[in-house]
């Protein structure tokens, strides 16, 4: 069983995750899902139920999506932890009171889901695998990190992310033997390479230098940085696709600025187009982030990153293939110039980039998550 605070169709790098988990696990074993209606983005379609294959999705409703709860108490971690997680306690104890038989293995993702999948792991004896997908920046011995530290360390096993994500958990006191360090995969044949003018003229995007920005429109993914960018660099052009708390500020910038082109919101199931006609994606993160899908799905399709130095990002970015620069404004201007200055350098970086992906994010890093699942 697979219980998390959200999943599709609410949109983010989790999210997608999720849907390629559950996708390979089904094809194995019955997996069963337990999780909250769309309250990151609020969104109003989704059903309740659903099944497929050997698979079955529960979304059970919870209040908070039309105002979005979820992003004003994210800031304050003991408040979100009080919105989420004694509900889905419930709602998922009251699942696991009919199901349990059908169960051998919890599979939890994030704080919130661990320590619900904790008391039912006790309750019911299961086995308990935890997923990490963010770095949470803890305070020592604040009463929050000692209940993390608590929990922590009563899973089965903890898949961290990325090695800042283990460190972090090692340095609160988690047994350093329960942690282990897993990556996201991406399906490689759909993130794929193709020749940049061409796609460009497909998508009814102009033959000029582009710069592509996909992710949540907020100001720690570094939204205000974009904007002045689009100003230092007149020539290029800046798409930008997603949706969030800073959409009118973005759709401000788009309505100023020519070469600044807001998207709005795409599918991940469409976005290796924009990847491809893209000749830089940046991730201008201004809190470290626990990997950074954007950027795995970005150098699969040929285009080359620029990336915050911060989190689990170097995890993510092979500077072969990338730059790595500090979270700031002159880190990103400077990248950004550098690489228009020497086309040769910037060349050497798309050469790299498709192998980069194929050597880090296969299918095969699956495959390391299901032997956690399966040989406990």
């Amino acid at each position: 069983m697979i219980i998390s605070q959200s999943f599709p169709p609410d949109i983010g790098g989790v999210e997608t995750h999720l849907s390629d988990l559950t996708s390979e696990l089904e094809k194995k074993m019955p997996v069963f899902v337990c999780t909250l209606k769309p309250i990151v983005t609020g969104i109003k379609n989704y059903n309740p139920l659903e099944k497929y294959g050997r698979m079955e999705i529960r979304r059970f409703w919870w209040f908070g999506g039309h105002i979005n709860i979820f992003r004003i108490l994210e800031r304050f971690p003991p408040l979100l932890f009080l919105y989420i997680t004694p509900y889905l306690f419930i709602r998922t104890f009251f699942f696991m009171i009919f199901r349990f038989t059908e169960i051998s293995v919890i599979n939890v993702h994030g704080i919130n889901a661990a320590f619900a999948g904790w008391l039912l792991s006790v309750i019911f004896r299961k086995k308990l695998v935890m997923q990490t997908h963010a770095l949470y920046s803890f305070r020592k011995n604040s009463l929050f990190t000692c209940a993390v530290r608590f929990i922590m360390n009563r899973q089965t096993e903890i898949l961290a992310l990325c090695s800042a994500s283990a460190r972090e958990l090692a340095d609160i006191g988690v047994k350093k033997e329960k942690i282990e360090q897993y990556r996201y995969w991406i399906d490689l044949d759909r993130f794929s390479t193709a020749p940049k003018k061409p796609q460009k003229k497909q998508i009814g995007w102009p033959d000029v230098f582009s710069v592509l920005f996909t992710g949540r429109l907020i100001s720690i993914k570094g939204t205000a940085i974009l904007g002045r960018l689009a100003e230092d660099f007149p020539s290029c052009r800046f798409y930008i696709i997603g949706y969030g708390p800073d959409v009118q500020e973005i759709l401000a910038y788009a309505e100023k600025k020519s070469n600044f082109i807001y998207l709005g919101l795409i599918p991940n199931t469409e976005l290796a187009d924009y990847y491809r006609a893209a000749d830089i994606t940046i991730v201008p993160s201004q809190y470290p982030e626990g990997f950074g899908r954007v950027i795995c799905e970005s150098l699969a399709c040929g285009t080359p990153v620029i990336a915050s130095k911060i989190g689990g990002i170097p995890d993510a970015l092979d500077e072969r293939a990338g730059i790595l620069c500090g979270p700031d404004y002159a880190g990103f201007k400077n990248a950004l110039m550098y690489l228009l200055n020497h086309p040769q350098e910037y060349r050497k970086l798309v050469l790299n980039a498709r192998s980069s992906a194929e050597q880090r994010f296969s299918s095969k890093n699956f495959e390391n998550i299901y032997r956690s699942l399966v040989n406990l």
